[in-house]
Order: structure tokens, then sequence, then C-alpha cells
């Protein structure tokens, strides 16, 4: 475990990695780029990630790979959709949101996403519970419309995941910041790595 821990930190590099495991049972594990909040007092972060593509073998490779992802209708469809439900899902627990960049390219080690960052003013009687019931499910793992989405996703998928894709972080001294358990692993003792993944159809 301590090993594959380690390989997830070096390919981890401007991500979150986590590695969750109770006394007997099976290891969370994963390296996730997704923010789903950063609160400290009443402000709030979040960040939408969605389209992706491969990081190119030179600059100048990679800066096209960058521009071809910026200018393609199909995945700003997607990018623009994610945007929006996390800046309603924020604007239930804030006062006011602000969407500064509304649309950059946020780069890792082997991919590079498009890119928001999603900043507000929480209302005063709002904890982490409520920002939790409203941020989670996040679009990029449940799907849009969501209960569309997760109604579909019951009737397709007949078992249950188990720990997957859910948040991650931590909470205490009126500061707290959770990740999004995607780029995960299940690691039980007899049956090795569950790793699951998703798809999604988006128009055009």
């Amino acid at each position: 475990m301590v090993g594959l821990f380690t390989a997830v930190q070096v390919e981890g590099e401007n991500a979150y990695q986590f590695c969750l495991q109770p006394p007997g049972g099976p290891a969370f594990i994963g390296n996730t780029p997704e923010q789903l909040f950063h609160r400290n007092s009443l402000s709030i972060c979040s960040e939408a990630l969605a389209g992706t593509r491969a990081r190119g073998r030179s600059n100048a490779l990679d800066l096209q790979i960058e521009l071809d992802l910026l200018s393609s209708p199909k995945d700003h469809h997607e990018f623009a959709i994610v945007r929006e439900c996390i800046r309603r899902k924020l604007e239930a627990v804030c006062v006011r949101v602000l969407v500064e960049p509304k649309k950059a390219i946020r780069k890792f080690p082997r991919v590079q996403h498009l890119y928001a960052q999603l900043a507000g003013r929480l209302r005063s009687e709002d904890d982490e519970f409520d920002i939790l019931t409203s941020l989670h499910p996040s679009p990029a793992v449940c799907g849009f419309p969501t209960e569309e989405a997760r109604v579909l996703i019951a009737e397709t998928e007949m078992f249950d995941r188990g720990m997957y894709a859910g948040p991650v972080g931590w909470f205490g001294g009126g500061e707290s910041e959770f990740a999004v358990g995607i780029r995960s692993a299940l690691v039980e003792k007899d049956l090795g790595a569950l790793i699951y993944a998703g798809t999604g159809i988006v128009e055009g």
C-alpha cells in the first residue's frame, strides 16, 4: 500500500492525494485534480473542471492541444454546463458568487482541462454539512440534469460501488477543504484494486 500511494504522489503534482483505510477494511486511494470547495470563515471557493486532452510531448504540441481544447464547441458546452451547475449550487449557500477566470486551462503532468474558479461569500447560518449537501454530487461525477442522471445510473448499474467519487477532506476551526474523490481505486486485500470509470453523453 505504501508503494502504491508513493506512486500516486509522484504522479500527483498540483493534485490532491488521499488514502483512507479503516481498520480491517479496504483502502480508498486516489489522486484527484478536482477541488469541491475550500472554506475559510465566510469565504468559499470551488472549481469547475471539464474537457480533457493529453499533454503534448513538446511545448509546441502542448500549445496546439491547448488551443484545440479552448476552441472545441463540444468541450465548451460540457464545461459551461459544469461551471453553471456549480455556480447555482454555490448560490444556494452564498449571498454572492463570482466566477474568475471564467475559462482557462489547468495543466497536470499527463492531462490538461478547461478550468474556472468560483468564489463566494457564505451566509452566516450555513456550515460544512449545508455546503456538502449543496455541492455533492458534482456534475462531473453524476451527470446533468442531476436527478435524471441518478435515476439512469441506478437503473443501469445494479450494484453499489461503495467508496467512489465522494467528497474527501477535513474541517475544523472555521476552515475546511474537500476534494472530489475521482481517479480513485478501492483496494481490497483478496480482490486487488477495483477501479471504476464513468462515461457521459454530451450534445454536439
